[in-house]
């Protein structure tokens, strides 16, 4: 019967722990639900306090620090009136003493007036030195301010949002404002892109330019040595030449027309030439032209400008040589003409015998040969004159011009 007791009381037992077991597993599993949407919420609730407008969140903690700062005043004031009211009761109590203590003083004797309002003085005095004593003992409204300690009520700030439909309206501006930052960052990248794009064409500008540029400083180096080379033999010659008046003949004309081209280029006449610095100043002035030429061909209206020149400087020139193919043929008829009046006033000489016969000469069809202007003659004339020659291309060059074939 006893064991019998026992295995029932630890049947009941092991079933009593497993009943525990379950309820511990069950509430273990709810602390776990519970905390999983504790941590939901909470993740919610900082997603809404990013969401709160700043503007509510410093009111709201306006509101807090004023609360705080009445609490403060409140405590303050119940402190000093208990200051009050112990410092009002302790001073009425020594107040009784001292009349009680004067009032024994005075009795059974009497005193002249004059005592008496002594007495009454020096009394005043002790109380009033009485009253300082003590109210020195309290501490004042600034101490007792500096001894409260701040409390937190420990309540959080409510939610901005109360209604669905509030969330509602700061999601939509949100979009506004998010549309609006997309399409001003889309714009910033079109400008972006339009500007880096024409800094590359400027950089591969550049580098053309500077490559034809270096091109050309190694063209005019070679000139300079070929012209160089070319002086010096010229030197040489002139040195060699014994006819000095020839000489001098030669640097005068040439001097002259470093004069006339200098005249040219500067609209203004030296006083002392110096064909030297004239010659430097000419070729000064050669560079700047050029120079300005090669940026002004860049631009597409300058380029059509240069063209326009071109054309009126070729037209100009195709003038002046027909004028002076006029004015040739003109001289050359004037020569006939006046060869046919010389011999008309010739004496005549009566021909005798039999005149001979030429034989006929074979009919044949004249054909004109049109000559297309290129700029020969006038490249030979400044070779001529200065040594150098410009070419189509703009290029100055020191080696005798080839007539195109």
């Amino acid at each position: 019967r006893t064991r019998r007791k026992k295995t029932k009381i630890k049947t009941e037992k092991i079933q009593k722990i497993r009943h525990l077991r379950s309820q511990l597993s069950a509430i273990t599993s709810e602390i776990a639900k519970l905390s999983e949407q504790k941590d939901e919420c909470i993740k919610f609730k900082g997603f809404l306090e990013k969401l709160t407008p700043q503007e509510w969140k410093d009111e709201k903690d306006n509101e807090k620090v004023e609360r705080q700062l009445s609490r403060k005043r409140q405590w303050v004031q119940e402190q000093m009136a208990g200051h009050k009211a112990d410092e009002r009761a302790e001073i009425e109590a020594e107040e009784r003493a001292m009349e009680e203590k004067a009032q024994e003083n005075s009795r059974g004797r009497r005193r002249p007036k004059r005592e008496a309002e002594e007495e009454g003085k020096e009394r005043e005095r002790e109380m009033e030195a009485m009253r300082r004593r003590i109210r020195k003992k309290y501490p004042t409204q600034e101490t007792v301010e500096t001894e409260y300690q701040g409390i937190d009520s420990g309540t959080e700030r409510e939610l901005y949002f109360k209604q669905p439909k509030q969330l509602l309206d700061v999601f939509t501006s949100l979009e506004g404002s998010n549309l609006f930052l997309i399409q001003n960052s889309q714009d910033t990248e079109q400008v972006l892109e339009e500007v880096q794009q024409k800094i590359e064409e400027m950089q591969s500008k550049y580098e053309t330019t500077t490559k034809r540029m270096m091109e050309n400083i190694s063209k005019l180096e070679q000139q300079i040595e070929s012209e160089n080379r070319r002086r010096k033999e010229l030197k040489e010659q002139l040195s060699e030449k014994k006819n000095s008046s020839e000489q001098e003949k030669l640097l005068t004309d040439m001097c002259n027309k470093v004069v006339e081209v200098h005249a040219a280029c500067f609209k203004e006449k030296e006083q002392y030439p110096d064909t030297h610095k004239m010659l430097k100043a000419i070729e000064a002035k050669l560079e700047e032209l050029l120079t300005y030429l090669d940026e002004v061909e860049e631009t597409e209206l300058g380029r059509k400008q240069v063209e326009e020149l071109e054309k009126q400087y070729n037209k100009k020139r195709r003038d002046k040589q027909r004028r002076l193919k006029v004015e040739k043929e003109d001289r050359k008829k004037e020569s006939k003409r006046e060869d046919s009046l010389r011999r008309s006033q010739a004496p005549s000489h009566k021909k005798v015998g039999k005149q001979i016969m030429f034989r006929s000469p074979p009919l044949y069809q004249e054909k004109r040969e049109v000559e297309e202007d290129d700029g020969f003659e006038d490249n030979c004339k400044d070779h001529r004159v200065f040594g150098i020659w410009i070419d189509n291309e703009g290029m100055p060059n020191a080696e005798k011009p080839q007539k195109l074939t």
